[in-house]
């Protein structure tokens, strides 16, 4: 067999756009065949490339090469930085629910003014937000999200804090809680059976929690219910339910995809298998 000889190209990310751009150059010119190698590269860039037979190594852990004699499609050490300080950051709080709203509306083209003013933020830090989600191949044109990468940053970074209660809350007002977990997906048409689950519940911030735990106790013992405070303030808008059960209000299919994929076994295997009917999936 031949020594293989590739043109190596480095760059910091490659979303679907990217890919296209480089399937065609690499047809126009006819030159030695191009190894892209990124830091990341989209879920729909890496399919156009490999369709397409050029090489990449995508530094979170992945190498696709087929050449004559050759293929390898296999996981492979990390070899990537963590996420700079300032990406980190902004994966919490007004992040989660910048994320949050474009995950929920993936198609929909949105400037920064407002998405602001859907979910209740400054201009200044919301333009900043997706600044860096852009930079790090994130966002793409129209402040759309790239799926889907952005979900699983989000996945990683999405840790609410579930306090046992001894007593299921009774569901007043109705617009305190969100119901998310196993409850809440099979209220939304996972794939998943509901077994002996309880309910967990978000609520807006840490008044509730203190308020509801007083009334309900925290479990010393059997558990009936959870709470935590949900890391997206944005959760609790109107437009962001995704029905009722047992008289609570059900969470997003995006929150409850979120609580999920916590579960890398048995949540991740439900995802997989999860179309959620009149609702593009992001993850």
């Amino acid at each position: 067999m031949s020594d293989i000889v590739f043109g190596v190209m480095e760059v910091k990310a490659v979303r679907e756009t990217d890919a296209a751009l480089m399937v065609h150059l690499q047809r126009e010119s006819g030159s030695t065949p191009t190894f892209v190698v990124a830091d990341r590269i989209s879920a729909e860039a890496r399919k156009t490339l490999s369709e397409a037979g050029i090489a990449w190594l995508d530094r979170r852990g992945h190498l696709w090469i087929k050449t004559e004699g050759v293929y390898v499609n296999a996981e492979v050490p990390r070899s990537a930085g963590p996420p700079p300080t300032r990406v980190v950051d902004v994966l919490s709080g007004t992040g989660f629910d910048v994320c949050l709203a474009i995950l929920a509306s993936p198609d929909t083209q949105i400037g920064v003014n407002e998405l602001a003013r859907k979910i209740g933020r400054s201009p200044g830090r919301v333009s900043e937000i997706l600044n860096a989600l852009r930079h790090e191949g994130l966002v793409e044109g129209g402040n759309r999200p790239v799926v889907p990468d952005l979900f699983w940053d989000v996945a990683d970074r999405w840790r609410p804090r579930w306090i046992p209660l001894s007593k299921e809350p009774r569901p007043e007002p109705v617009d305190r809680y969100r119901l998310s977990g196993t409850v809440g997906a099979v209220a939304l048409g996972a794939p998943i059976a509901s077994g002996t689950s309880w309910p967990q519940l978000y609520v807006a911030d840490d008044d509730d929690v203190s308020l509801v735990a007083t009334a309900y106790g925290a479990s010393g013992g059997s558990t009936a219910a959870e709470i935590a405070v949900c890391p997206a303030r944005y959760a609790f808008e109107p437009d962001l339910r995704g029905g009722e059960r047992g008289g609570f209000l059900v969470a997003d299919h995006v929150v409850v995809a979120l609580d999920l994929a916590q579960d890398k076994a048995r949540g991740r295997e439900v995802l997989e298998q999860w179309e959620p009917e009149g609702r593009r999936r992001v993850w």
